[in-house]
This record gives structure tokens, C-alpha cells and sequence, in this order.
């Protein structure tokens, strides 16, 4: 299935419960990531959560149809669900000052939340095999060009970060009743990360956009931008070329041929639509400009 999003509006009746139903978020966070129909017990078994909490969380999923019931067949023999979509866009009128208000609360709560999850799995032995730690605090001047260059590789880490991730699971139905390994959270990120330990499970990706801006989330145009379709190698490449390495600059740190970096370039460019390394680096750079003057 290719990368989906499912647009909700605030003023609809149900959607702020919703939200704030953070564990049936991560409900719908691993059976997203799993990339197949998953069985009641195999969700028990990858988050550790009971039974009766999950039935209630996918009753809730089902209702904003975030997830689809599949029906019992050889050689699984339990029902299971698999996610609709892989991201959630949350509309609302910027106009509305008590939803701005309310939404301005709800963000608060949920950087407490996050903080207190830091605090509580934050490794404090610091091992590097769960991750890596960094932090950066400084005021400085920007110029203009400098801060476009800044927004432009910015832009390029959150597109990484917000990128929908799959967990590598066989794709036939016959794991009925199997054991399935926990991947809980290891980075907590806020362009600052902390490695954390324990069983804390993934949230599920949630955006606020404003009705004004959600051609941004538009599936078609999601899909014609390609960034979202291109693979972790392809992106690897793009990422290089819009830096101005040459491909065999980008072949030697990605250890592969030269003809291997020009078949990935290729691929990416029949995916984004452009034909030359400048044409990328203006797409990816001036995405969002264009797509404002599209609307």
C-alpha cells in the first residue's frame, strides 16, 4: 500500500476524543508499522497491553476508519487489522480563536506528556547501542541565504523523521498465536535526542494544519511531489545531489558504484518529475512555495 493520509476536521463530532486517546494511537502506530493484517494476540504480544484495552482501542480506530477489520482465512485463523492510512492530518478553521485556544492546549499537554516520558526513559547510562545523544543551544545571525539553506536541510531532516517506518514481517497471514518482538521507542526527538530504554511504545504521526493548508496532505499531491515514494536509498541519493556532491562523491560514501548512484538518480527523477541535479535541488528547496502557488 502505498503512503496514505486520512484528513479529520477538529469541529467533527468524536475527532478531539480521539486525539486524546494517546494509547489507541499507539494501537494504531503498530499495526501501521507491521505493513500487513495482524491478529488481536499478535498485538497483545508486540505492545504488552491486555486484550480489553486493544478491543476498545480498534473499536475507536475503526470508527474514524483508521484501521480495517479482515476476516478469518487459511491459514491464519483469527480475525485481524490492517491500518487504511500512515499519516493523520487534523484540519481546523485558523479563524475559530476558541479551536486555535483549545488546540494551543492540547499541543501543551502533549510536550508535557512527552517530557515526562523523556524523564521517566531516558537512559542514564547513556549506552550508545540504544542511540545517541546531542544537543545544540546558540543564538546567532542568519543571512537570507543562509537561512534558506538552513530551512532546506531542515525540511529535508523532517521529511525523514516523519516518514512513515515499516517493520520487516513476513507478508502471508500465518503468524496466528505467534510471539512477536516489542520494537519500543529508542529515540525521543525534539531536535535534541535522548536515548531512551524500557517499554514505552511509538505514537502514531498526528499533524495540525490549519483548512487553509491542507494541500499540503493531499494524497495526489502527496504522491506527485515523490518524495514520500522515494526508498531509503534513493533518498540517500537525493538528499546527496541537492547537497551539490557529484554522484561519485555520493558513490564513495554509500560505499556502491558510480552506475549503481546513476540507476538510483534516475529512479528518483522519474519520481519527483525533474530531469537535472538543479531542477532537484529547486524542487526540494522551493516545494512548498510552489505547491501554495498550485493552490
Amino acid at each position: 500500500m502505498k503512503n496514505t493520509t486520512k484528513i479529520l476536521d477538529y469541529s467533527d463530532d468524536g475527532v478531539l476524543d480521539l486525539m486524546r486517546d494517546r494509547a489507541a494511537f499507539k494501537t494504531w502506530e503498530f499495526i501501521r508499522s507491521m505493513g500487513r493484517t495482524t491478529t488481536i494476540e499478535e498485538i497483545r504480544s508486540g505492545t504488552g497491553l491486555n486484550t480489553k484495552a486493544l478491543h476498545e482501542h480498534i473499536d475507536h480506530l475503526l470508527q474514524h476508519e483508521l484501521v480495517k477489520l479482515v476476516r478469518a482465512r487459511k491459514p491464519r485463523k483469527s480475525i485481524g487489522y490492517r491500518s487504511l492510512v500512515d499519516r493523520l492530518v487534523i484540519s481546523f478553521d485558523e479563524d475559530d480563536e476558541s479551536i486555535t485556544q483549545d488546540l494551543i492546549a492540547f499541543s501543551e499537554e502533549t510536550r508535557e506528556k512527552y517530557d515526562a516520558n523523556v524523564k521517566q526513559h531516558a537512559d542514564p547510562d547513556f549506552n550508545p547501542e540504544f542511540g545517541f545523544r546531542f544537543q545544540l543551544r546558540e543564538t546567532v545571525h542568519f543571512t537570507e541565504d543562509e537561512f534558506a539553506e538552513l530551512k532546506r536541510r531542515m525540511l529535508s531532516v523532517v521529511s525523514f523523521l516523519t516518514m512513515p517506518r515499516h517493520r520487516k514481517t513476513q507478508t502471508n497471514d500465518d503468524a496466528d498465536g505467534s510471539e512477536i518482538e516489542k520494537r519500543c521507542c529508542n529515540q525521543a526527538i525534539k531536535i535534541e535526542l535522548v536515548p531512551l530504554i524500557g517499554d514505552l511504545l511509538p505514537n502514531a504521526s498526528m499533524i495540525m494544519s490549519p483548512r487553509s493548508q491542507l494541500w499540503q496532505w493531499d494524497n495526489e499531491k502527496i504522491h506527485s511531489g515523490g518524495m514520500s515514494t522515494l526508498s531509503p536509498r534513493e533518498r540517500e541519493v537525493v538528499m546527496g545531489l541537492a547537497d551539490g556532491l557529484s554522484r561519485a562523491q555520493i558513490a564513495d560514501r554509500m560505499e556502491v558504484s558510480v552506475n549503481t548512484v546513476s540507476t538510483l538518480t534516475q529512479r528518483s527523477y522519474k519520481k519527483i518529475g525533474v530531469t537535472s541535479q538543479a531542477q532537484l535541488a529547486a524542487r526540494i528547496s522551493g516545494h512548498a512555495r510552489e505547491k501554495l502557488a498550485e493552490s
